[in-house]
């Protein structure tokens, strides 16, 4: 889906404090040799806080950074992938009571790519609704529950961290300008983050821990064998779909943004098939922040602007990998320096 006429108009981030690895090592909560291959330092953690709460504050910043008044938001998309509170309840709902408006507001659960889905879904709605200017994406996690160690969950150089981020989606120019988005189903794989475990009573009713690791051991040990052709597949149809799009290669490519992970993983998984070095990558940033969930390539385009390395003219390509499998991405054009970067 191309997007020329679609613009982030603003962006929000709320981090909390860092963790760090070595603690983690200290307490017994993380094995030394998984810090050392991905070279991470930690992972932010939220405490209490609940995810709902930490997005609002992302949206919060998001309007106080662009002077926007949250009365023009016409669509408001919450994308998540962990708990965010009451069974039954809305997370969706909690921003728009704190944020104002009467929005349609719509919970996405399409795990780590959310926010892709949630650009494609709201440059339909915008583009579809004449009257309608603004979309608002936000996502949180808090992954401090007993169902999940954020420490061992994952496995393979990746730690799970809590945050938010916040977009402002809107027809209006603004600092930068969608050219793409997209995301490609691989449904033949949609076992890997299910394994052997059985569908019902769905785990989390029952107390059932979530841990992608073992069920991806189970998943390789059983099917492994049409995994990597078919996510190659998707990943080279994702190459052909953004460069038909908007034109540009590789090498008009200022900086790729992937799930905050190691550096051995994405050197090893994702950039031999783009072409990238490691250098052009945002890897670093998430370096003590953790996997979070929707939120990783938000919070390290926040982080590019806000120390001065994108300007007018940059290109910044986001992609993502999410459980159904879903490979996704989205390109973006910088087109001005945002006023809230230079305070």
């Amino acid at each position: 889906m191309q997007g020329q006429d679609l613009y982030v108009r603003s962006l929000g981030v709320h981090l909390p404090e860092p963790v760090s690895t070595r603690q983690a090592v200290a307490e017994g909560r993380l094995d030394v040799e998984d810090v050392a291959d991905g070279q991470l330092t930690g992972v932010r953690v939220a405490g209490d806080v609940p995810a709902p709460e930490l997005a609002v504050r992302a949206a919060r910043q998001l309007f106080e950074r662009s002077g926007v008044d949250p009365s023009v938001v016409d669509l408001i998309l919450y994308a998540s992938v962990w708990h965010q509170g009451p069974d039954g309840w809305g997370p969706q709902s909690y921003v728009q009571r704190h944020l104002g408006g009467e929005a349609l507001a719509v919970e996405l659960r399409h795990g780590c790519t959310g926010v892709f889905s949630a650009l494609q879904l709201a440059s339909g709605f915008l583009r579809g609704n004449p009257l309608s200017s603004d979309a608002l994406l936000v996502g949180a996690e808090n992954f401090g529950t007993p169902l999940i160690d954020r420490w061992r969950a994952t496995g393979g150089g990746m730690l799970v961290g809590d945050g938010a981020s916040a977009l402002l989606l809107g027809k209006e120019p603004g600092f930068a300008k969608l050219l793409w988005v997209d995301c490609i189903a691989v449904p033949e794989l949609e076992g890997m983050h299910r394994g052997g475990e059985p569908m019902f009573p769905p785990g989390a009713t029952i107390g059932r821990r979530l841990d992608f690791s073992l069920r991806n051991q189970h998943f390789l040990k059983h099917e492994g064998e049409q995994m990597r052709p078919l996510l190659m597949k998707a990943h080279q149809d994702l190459y052909d779909r953004w460069t038909a799009a908007t034109g540009l290669g590789v090498e008009d490519v200022t900086y790729l943004s992937y799930m905050n992970t190691s550096r051995t993983t994405i050197e090893k998984r994702l950039l031999p098939l783009l072409g990238l070095p490691a250098e052009r990558t945002t890897w670093e940033v998430g370096r003590d922040i953790g996997h979070l969930g929707v939120s990783d390539q938000l919070v390290a385009l926040d982080r590019l602007l806000l120390d001065g390395k994108l300007g007018p003219g940059d290109h910044y390509l986001m992609y993502g990998l999410g459980p159904g499998m879903t490979v996704a991405g989205a390109m973006f054009e910088i087109t001005d320096v945002p006023s809230w970067t230079r305070r």
